[in-house]
This record gives C-alpha cells, structure tokens and sequence, in this order.
C-alpha cells in the first residue's frame, strides 16, 4: 500500500523502541530475561483485501489469543498482540513460574490466567503505541486491555468486512527462558489515521531537512 521506505523506516525505528522497553518492563516483573523482536512491518489497506488473505496465511494456526485496547484522539485505532492460545498458555506457565509443560495442560485459562495474559497485552501495546505519541508528539488516550480467544478465519473475515480499513501487522517473537513464541500484531488505524500518521511523519522529514 504506502511505498514510502521513510515511514516504514520510522515506524520500524518506534516499534523497535516500543519492544524494547515491554522486554525490559516484562523481564523485570516476571524476574526472566525476555528478548523481542519485530522484523518486519506490513501495510494493508483495503484495496488490497486478497493480501490480507495471503499475509493472514503465515499468522499461527489454530485458536488464537487475542490481547486489545483500543486508543484515541488525534490517531484512532485498535491495537491487537496475538499468540496461539497453546504457545499462550506456555507463556503464561514460564511467567508464574512454573514448568513450561504442565501434565494436563490444557487451552482452559484461569482468571488469574487472563490477568496475566491482560498485563502482557497492556505493556506491549501501550509501549509500541505510546511510543508513537512520544515520537510524533501526539497524545493519545486508550481503553483498557480486553482478551479474548479468536479463530484466525473469522479474525481475517472480520478485517476484511469492513468498508474501508488501514492495517499495520508486525510480526513478533518472544523468547522467554530459551523458548521462542511467535505471534503477530495488528493495529487497525482509521484510513484518516494513517494519512494522519503519513502527514506527521513527512512534517519530521521536513524539521530534520530544515
């Protein structure tokens, strides 16, 4: 969709940021070194909707768990951190504590579970979120984290619906304890949001080139 290699540079360089901080926050509260990576950032829009079905081919299979918030103001939007519910509930296991696998085990989460899962989902999207309003000097407000588990199709079939629709997808990997867990995130930006997004970081161009 958007070509320009500048706002993929800069919004490669916040996310970057952003992660790096939800890696410090989170190693320090469950006592682990946590490493996160972001290599890629893809732009769909909704001109590009068999994309998506090919993009959304590549996210984990089977059920899904799904951390959102949605934010405001200036830029509007949904922030989505997925995981497969099975590598979920492993993370969540390395976080409490406890052995990775548990005999038993199962996709069935505890409120506790979800407390988890939700602080997860709230210091990752606030951290690459609010680094975008840190960067472009915006200010932004959010809701709070809601989970839920969601299938990839009807997650996919969801976005796709929608008349007009601007998506960010972030590819991501945890590696907690030596044990690497993929998933992805989504940010569902208004399309006046991204032109928004387009327009202030082509204004940042324009200060640095004086």
């Amino acid at each position: 969709m958007y070509k320009n290699s500048l706002m993929y540079d800069v919004l490669r360089e916040i996310f970057n940021i952003g992660v790096g901080k939800a890696a410090s926050m989170l190693s320090e509260i469950v006592d682990k070194r946590i490493m996160l990576d972001i290599p890629n950032i893809i732009i769909l829009g909704s001109e590009e909707k068999e994309e998506i079905t090919k993009h959304f081919s590549s996210l984990p299979q089977g059920a899904l768990m799904i951390s959102s918030i949605k934010f405001g103001d200036r830029l509007t939007g949904e922030a989505n951190l997925l995981f497969p519910a099975n590598k979920m509930r492993t993370f969540v296991n390395l976080c409490m504590d406890q052995p990775e696998y548990i005999e038993g085990d199962n996709l069935v989460f505890t409120d506790m579970d979800l407390d988890v899962i939700r602080e997860i989902g709230n210091i990752m999207l606030n951290s690459i979120i609010g680094e975008i309003g840190n960067i472009l000097d915006v200010s932004l407000k959010y809701t709070l984290p809601k989970v839920k588990i969601f299938d990839k199709d009807n997650l996919k079939n969801d976005i796709k619906s929608k008349e007009e629709f601007c998506i960010l997808l972030l590819y991501v990997t945890f590696v907690i304890a030596d044990v690497k867990i993929e998933g992805a995130i989504i940010i569902d930006l208004t399309l006046d949001s991204l032109k928004e997004l387009q327009k202030m970081i082509n204004k940042m161009e324009d200060d640095l080139n004086g």
